[in-house]
Parts: C-alpha cells; sequence; structure tokens
C-alpha cells in the first residue's frame, strides 16, 4: 500500500499495517506483535494500538491481499474488466452489446487467471499446499471482487480483505447477474427508465370495477380495453424478463462448465497423487532391499577381513 507523511499508510493505519494482511496465516500474529512493539518503542502508542487490534485474515483473504499486491498491473486490468462486464450486462438487458458482454467475460476470465498463476507461486514459496481447489476458489473469489460494488472492490483495489468476498450460493462462475441493473429505456411519450412497467402492473392488480371505470368496455362487455402504452410496457417487461432469462442460462451453462472443469483437475490431481504414492511406496522397497544387500554384503566382507 502506498504510504503517506507522518509514517502512516495512505489509507490511515501505521505504515507496514496493511501489508501485515498478506501475511500467511501462521506469520501473522509474529510480526504483527513486532510491528506493535517497534511503533511502540518509537513513541507511537497510537499506531500501536491499531495494529495490535488486527486480526488474522480468514480463510483465503491473505493470498487475495497478497497477489493484489504483488501485480497491481493484472489487478487494474482484473478491474476494468469487471467494469466492462456490469456495463455489457445493462446493456445486454436492454437488447444490446451482446457481443461486448461475451468479451468482457473472456478479458475477466483472462485477468482472474493471470492473478491466479501467482497465487500459486505464493502458495509455493510459502510451503503451503496449492491445490486445484484452493486455486480455484482464488479464481473466482477474484471475478467477484472485480464486479462487486463499494467495500469489496475497493478491498481489492487495495489488497485489504479481512475476510473472503461473498459469492451468492447460485454463482459459482463470478459471473453472476449484475444487481439492480436498469430496465430498458422507455418508449418515446412514456415516462421514465423503469417507470413504463408500472400503469401496466398496476392495470393487472387493480380489482374489476377500478379498472372498468379506467377503460372502455370492450365488445366482449365489462372488459377493459388496454391502452396502447399499457400494452407497450407489458411487452417491455415481457421482453425484458426474457433477456433476463437469457442470461442467467449463460451464467449457469458457464458455471456448470468451469465446475466440470475443476471436477476434472481435481479427478487427474488424485490421480496423479495415487500414482505418485504408488511409485514411492515402489521406490521405499527397492531402497528397503537394496540397504539389506549392502549390510549383508559388508557383514561378510568384514568376516572374510577376520579370516573367517
Amino acid at each position: 500500500m502506498a504510504r503517506g507523511t507522518g509514517g502512516r499508510e495512505r489509507g490511515g493505519g501505521p505504515a507496514g499495517a496493511g501489508a501485515l494482511l498478506a501475511l500467511s496465516p501462521d506469520r501473522f500474529t509474529a510480526e504483527r506483535n513486532a510491528l506493535a512493539a517497534k511503533l511502540a518503542d518509537a513513541g507511537d502508542a497510537r499506531g500501536a494500538a491499531e495494529v495490535r487490534r488486527l486480526r488474522r485474515p480468514v480463510g483465503l483473504a491473505w493470498l487475495l491481499n497478497r497477489v493484489v499486491r504483488d501485480r497491481p498491473d493484472d489487478v487494474a486490468a482484473l478491474l476494468s474488466a469487471g467494469d466492462r462486464l456490469r456495463a455489457g450486462q445493462r446493456r445486454a438487458l436492454a437488447g444490446q452489446g451482446a457481443a461486448e458482454l461475451r468479451t468482457a467475460e473472456e478479458a475477466l476470465r483472462t485477468s482472474a487467471r493471470a492473478l491466479r498463476g501467482r497465487a500459486r507461486e505464493v502458495l509455493e514459496e510459502e510451503g503451503r499446499p496449492a491445490s486445484p481447489g484452493a486455486l480455484a476458489r482464488v479464481e473466482l473469489l477474484l471475478r467477484v471482487a472485480a464486479t462487486a460494488p463499494g467495500e469489496t472492490r475497493e478491498a481489492l483495489r487495495a489488497g485489504t480483505f479481512s475476510r473472503e468476498p461473498e459469492v451468492a450460493a447460485e454463482d459459482l462462475s463470478g459471473l453472476g447477474l449484475v444487481a439492480g441493473a436498469p430496465p430498458p429505456a422507455a418508449t418515446a411519450g412514456g415516462p421514465g427508465a423503469g417507470g413504463a412497467a408500472e400503469p401496466a402492473r398496476r392495470a393487472r392488480a387493480a380489482p374489476p370495477e377500478t379498472a372498468g371505470r379506467r377503460g372502455a368496455p370492450s365488445a366482449a362487455g365489462g372488459a377493459p380495453a388496454k391502452s396502447s402504452k399499457e400494452r407497450r410496457a407489458e411487452q417491455a417487461a415481457r421482453e425484458r424478463a426474457e433477456r433476463e432469462a437469457r442470461l442467467r442460462e449463460r451464467a449457469i451453462a458457464s458455471a456448470q462448465a468451469r465446475l466440470e472443469e475443476a471436477e476434472k483437475t481435481a479427478r487427474e490431481a488424485r490421480q496423479a497423487a495415487g500414482a505418485a504414492e504408488r511409485s514411492a511406496e515402489v521406490a521405499r522397497s527397492r531402497a528397503e532391499r537394496a540397504e539389506a544387500t549392502v549390510a549383508a554384503r559388508r557383514s561378510a566382507l568384514e568376516a572374510l577381513r577376520r579370516g573367517h
């Protein structure tokens, strides 16, 4: 994290405090206490107290913080792709820019995959297992954070996660629908964005006698005829629902594909581990037999030297 003046981090904490959040869990407590003691010895009692209050990041949050701090350019590309995805989803919901949405999705995956590679390196450097499941989780969390609003996005930008970003139960891809996407623009002469569907909703919900007072009776006798504006609003609502369903189907298909890919990777990893264990067992047996042969031949040599 970039530092400001007066030995403070740009975010307002003591210098070096933010870097603690990027430490592996087994190093966090000792280095936090050492930094707090250093600040106290330097006369910065407030800074020392702030550092002592820091808690070890939960789950894979520390790993996210580390890769963010190690690869700021890749993080900038990830955030940019997240912006493009959010904008692309809004345009797609309005019936435009499907190709742009696909391009943004691929850019987000590519950026998250690059940071996943760094996560593997960090785990290996720390002597921790870089399991396919953990790396897939890191990639998913990066995609989720890049498309999230507010504090989650800022934590990604600064590398200051205290816990893993929340992932919706149905979103296994990190490419779920953007929350709060605006509805399609209203037709000419209608209300503002999102307002065109409201008259139709009220008309459908209104009691028969109320609707009869507003609309002219139809030839069928008593049922109110819908105005052209109401028909347009209902059509717009149906089209928006269809677009949302198509986007959801695409997200589900993408999540299913990535799940199958992860399952395949896990199967291959288990098979490789089993083969390695079998090879290790064979090697141990050979080593034991070789050591027994060495011992027998050493005994024979010593017996010959003694003249027996």
